[in-house]
């Protein structure tokens, strides 16, 4: 699906590079007040402070309940943005060059991203099932469920380090463009560290967390830099898991080092711990699906939107 999105998006810009050569100046307006960007930034802003202030200072693990609360940045600054360029009175339809193509790239890079991630979720998906069917032979075959009792393994990932490049070289010809590119900026910064962390913690390892901060040209200036400081570093110490998967594969460990009279309480202890990962995980899965097809639904209006000029 990302592939038939990208081959959409280089039509476009095809497009979108004839009709840049066609603009020689663009026509005076009235300066839109920045205080739409102000606005946009301080209610995202209120969001992250708040996850910051959650967040445990130097832990080891992240839970995913804080996580999904991470994940809800997504559709809020998407919310925030729409209420921006109405505020400006700049629908999508009216969009130059450079709102157009910085928009393109900043949600291609976002659906490869959500690929990615589903990946990982499935993965991981894979591995719930199979622990729980070997707490289905515990009680009869205990010397067969441990062929499944294993603990979740990290699954080693690799994704396009072109992300948002070109987003930098967006040409922008008005302010209310400038606006928008400032805005679109701050919401890949977002995007970016979401899936960093995300990806992160499902790959186990820092790498995607760090070069998605390389490709985002850092995190500093940008409304996560909060976050980046509380946890940003660690990717680069340690290996950051969430606090869920650890008590699963605990609880696997304790299971298949039971002995008879432990063996019952330690399979009720891990399918507790298994429904509760189970839960989440779908929950995070769902919400990845749903941002993808949103983001298509926006990519569609808009190139759909340019063809009808």
């Amino acid at each position: 699906m990302v592939l038939l999105i990208e081959k959409l998006a280089k039509h476009c810009f095809f497009k979108l590079e004839n009709h840049h050569h066609s603009i020689t100046h663009p026509q005076p307006e009235e300066l839109p007040s920045s205080s739409s960007l102000l606005a946009f930034k301080s209610h995202v802003s209120k969001s992250i402070d708040q996850l910051a202030l959650d967040l445990k200072a130097r832990s080891e693990t992240l839970s995913l309940t804080w996580f999904e609360r991470c994940l809800a940045l997504l559709p809020l600054i998407n919310k925030a943005f729409a209420k921006l360029v109405a505020d400006m009175d700049y629908p999508m339809s009216k969009w130059g060059v450079g709102s157009t193509e910085g928009y393109l790239c900043y949600t291609l890079s976002l659906l490869e991203l959500f690929n990615s991630i589903s990946s990982c979720l499935s993965h991981l998906g894979q591995a719930r099932i199979s622990l729980a069917h070997g707490l289905t032979l515990v009680e009869n075959s205990p010397s067969l469920a441990r062929k499944y009792l294993k603990g979740i393994q990290f699954q080693p990932g690799v994704f396009s380090t072109n992300l948002g490049k070109d987003l930098e070289e967006a040409r922008v010809f008005s302010d209310k463009e400038r606006i928008v590119h400032e805005a679109v900026k701050e919401m890949r910064s977002v995007g970016f560290w979401v899936c960093g962390v995300l990806l992160s913690c499902l790959y186990g390892d820092g790498k995607s967390y760090m070069e998605l901060r390389k490709v985002a040209g850092g995190f500093d200036s940008s409304l996560v830099a909060t976050l980046d400081f509380e946890i940003g570093e660690q990717f680069m110490e340690k290996i950051f898991i969430f606090a869920e998967f650890k008590e699963v594969n605990d609880a696997v460990a304790d299971l298949v080092a039971a002995d008879e009279v432990r063996r019952h309480y330690a399979a009720k202890e891990l399918q507790t711990k298994l429904q509760v990962l189970e839960k989440l995980s779908d929950s995070i899965s769902k919400e990845v699906d749903n941002l993808f097809a949103n983001v298509m639904t926006q990519r569609s209006k808009l190139i759909d939107g340019f063809r009808l000029q």
